[in-house]
């Protein structure tokens, strides 16, 4: 299974988790599910989200509402959500585990403070990282493999990433 970033989800995600860094993030995936790739077209913050250094969950009212407004919305689908792992592994916790719905896709972001600079690239495990102005960052998806029913890391395409670097403007002299 793969898993194809557009560069506005890109900028979603890395946007949401820069902006509560040391909380979870949390959104939605909007886009498109063919037999062997998930599409995601957008990634949708949801700011009303109730979050903890080390989970995040929605609220249902607020929740519920965005549902409903993408839902009315033609040819556009919420196929998954995204949230962040500050200063943690992309691992998934049990909770990420149990929240899992067959046919969706879930993204996590680990996001740390940046050591050293490291330009975007494809890492052995299927997912992709590198670095901004101050952050690591290093991006998964996953999804529930249909036979076992138990999840499984899927390959992150994101071509716009890669090769890519953000560094700080420089300011002018003059």
């Amino acid at each position: 299974m793969q898993v194809f970033i557009s560069e506005s989800a890109f900028w979603g995600i890395l946007v949401s988790a820069i902006e509560v860094y040391r909380k979870e993030s949390y959104g939605l995936l909007l886009g498109h599910k063919d037999r062997d790739m998930f599409m995601v077209v957008n990634a949708v913050a949801c700011q009303k989200a109730e979050r903890h250094t080390t989970w995040v969950r929605a609220r249902e009212r607020s929740h519920a509402r965005i549902v409903n407004f993408f839902e009315n919305l033609p040819n556009l689908y919420i196929i998954g959500d995204f949230h962040s792992h500050p200063r943690r592994e992309i691992n998934l916790s049990e909770e990420d585990i149990e929240s899992m719905r067959p046919d969706a896709v879930y993204i996590v972001a680990e996001i740390r403070d940046k050591a050293k600079d490291k330009y975007w690239s494809y890492n052995e495990d299927g997912t992709i990282s590198g670095t901004t102005d101050n952050w690591f960052i290093k991006i998964a998806g996953f999804y529930l493999d249909p036979e076992s029913g138990k999840p499984k890391m899927a390959d992150v395409l994101c071509p716009f990433a890669i090769g890519f670097s953000i560094k700080p403007k420089r300011t002018s002299t003059a």
